[in-house]
């Protein structure tokens, strides 16, 4: 059955519901999830999945791949072409795509695991592969979730591909110093950094409070050792010789805040100031990670959060972290004015040539692992970005941003599997992606009543965890001790 065929049957079904009811409308009805049958793989995982008939949207360009056979093998995309040309493997597992979407797993590019222990953190993880997300970068690492890193790589574990940077380095008297050891000068900087290579991360961030000598001595250090820095702009360093000095990522535009707008929460922004200097960014090659969804986050938007059924599926432990932690979302009229400046300063960037990615903050301050990346999108829609130019700093952007173009964010054979599957279309409405039909993570494919039946146990889990005793088994070896949370900062 071809789309227009099957939305036509969904219209039809839909118009003689409204007939019933009284109560129809000239609105045509869009395919959603529930329009396709659940299609959960065997047990154990087959070998070999074919998707048959679906379109695909490569994330090479803005284009629709119409009525494909994309043909699954262990990990890795082995073949992709016309549904007549490329044949189904006898003993595939097949799904057939019945005019649906397939693109690639999205990448959350600013994430922190605040979990304590290997039960509630891999809980945490299916929430962002429910959702879609395939790669999540943390912004604060530890010595533990480097090891749960190698874990999932090993296909030990099922999670998202991990790229960490290390625990944001600081000056004395910052956010996060009594919890993280700073460096008080550039030779505590320097070992710092050999430290945290010796370690295996794979960033190494800075934070607020550094002087000039000291992050230069962290840039350099890094340099040395070809490990890219990533992070904040540290307030005595400034925005331009952040960028001068090759910073990979800047993060949550703070940058730009301190420098265009007045005053710096909820005030003016000089957009012509914004512009000039995402065009340094541009010829530097820096890539800015806006987190719109956090920083735009309301205290109205926290009650809805805090009442709503996805709440129930976040770990005791990261809810902790957001229940004892001081971001609590901005009163209504405020947060009102920082989305709009923070949409605002998006567009900048995007117009001139600068490069975004899409990140959100989740686990930090009421920001939920997976779920929040939707939001994200419909933020960067929102500045004036198409569907297409949004979901690239969730796919081959991110992974551009890292230099590894090969490894996640488009469709292509040889390359990993992680892929989503989708009743509509995503080039024409991100919201499409808020109900995929399943998640492919690393040729593992989970459908959506899979995901489901997992999510309601990890809700059972953390229900019965909130009233009783926590898990015991600890996150391996952690400089703040076993009782402090895994990822402070922002």
């Amino acid at each position: 059955m071809t789309r227009r065929e099957r939305v036509g049957r969904v219209t039809l079904r839909g118009m003689i519901l409204c007939l019933l009811l009284s109560s129809c409308t000239d609105t045509p009805t869009s395919p959603t999830v529930a329009d396709f049958p659940d299609e959960p793989a065997p047990d154990p995982q087959p070998a070999v999945v074919a998707f048959v008939g679906v379109n695909v949207v490569p994330m090479d360009r803005d284009r629709v791949l119409r009525n494909q056979t994309v043909v699954v093998r262990g990990d890795r995309i082995e073949s992709l072409g016309p549904a007549d040309a490329v044949g189904v493997p006898d003993g595939a597992f097949r799904i057939e795509g019945q005019g649906r979407y397939l693109m690639p797993g999205l990448a959350d590019m600013h994430v922190h695991l605040t979990s304590r222990t290997f039960e509630w953190l891999r809980n945490d993880f299916v929430l962002w592969i429910a959702n879609g997300v395939t790669t999540v970068r943390v912004m604060w690492g530890s010595p533990g979730i480097v090891a749960e890193r190698q874990r999932i790589d090993a296909g030990e574990v099922l999670g998202p591909r991990l790229l960490v940077a290390s625990p944001g380095l600081d000056a004395p008297g910052g956010t996060w110093t009594a919890s993280t050891p700073p460096v008080a000068n550039p030779g505590e900087a320097r070992a710092r950094v050999l430290e945290h290579a010796a370690t295996g991360y794979d960033f190494i961030k800075v934070y607020n409070d550094l002087d000039g000598a000291t992050y230069d001595a962290i840039v350099d250090e890094a340099g040395r050792g070809s490990i890219p820095v990533v992070g904040h702009v540290p307030r005595l360093v400034g925005i331009e010789r952040v960028q001068d000095a090759g910073q990979l990522t800047l993060e949550h535009m703070i940058g730009f805040k301190r420098e265009a707008a007045t005053p710096l929460i909820g005030g003016t922004i000089d957009l012509g100031r914004v512009r000039r200097l995402a065009e340094r960014s541009r010829d530097a090659g820096v890539w800015h990670t806006p987190t719109i969804v956090v920083n735009a986050l309301s205290v109205s938007r926290v009650r809805g959060i805090r009442s709503g059924q996805e709440l129930r599926y976040v770990s005791p432990g990261m809810r902790q972290f957001f229940e004892t932690g001081f971001w609590h979302g901005r009163e209504d009229g405020v947060s009102a004015r920082e989305e709009q400046n923070y949409e605002a300063m998006t567009r900048a960037v995007h117009d001139v040539g600068a490069r975004l990615l899409v990140g959100t903050d989740a686990g930090f301050g009421w920001v939920l692992p997976g779920y929040s990346i939707h939001d994200e999108l419909r933020h960067f829609v929102g500045a004036g970005l198409s569907p297409f130019q949004a979901l690239v700093g969730a796919t081959s952007a991110a992974a551009e941003s890292v230099s590894r173009p090969n490894d996640f964010g488009r469709i292509a054979p040889g390359r990993p599997a992680d892929l989503i599957l989708l009743a509509d279309n995503p080039l024409e409405d991100v919201g499409a992606l808020r109900q995929p039909s399943g998640t492919m993570v690393r040729g593992r494919w989970l459908s959506r009543g899979t995901l489901a039946v997992m999510l309601e146990a990890i809700a059972v889990e953390n229900g019965a965890a909130r009233g009783g005793a926590a898990p015991t088994s600890r996150l391996g070896p952690h400089p703040r001790g076993p009782a402090s949370p895994l990822a402070p900062g922002h």
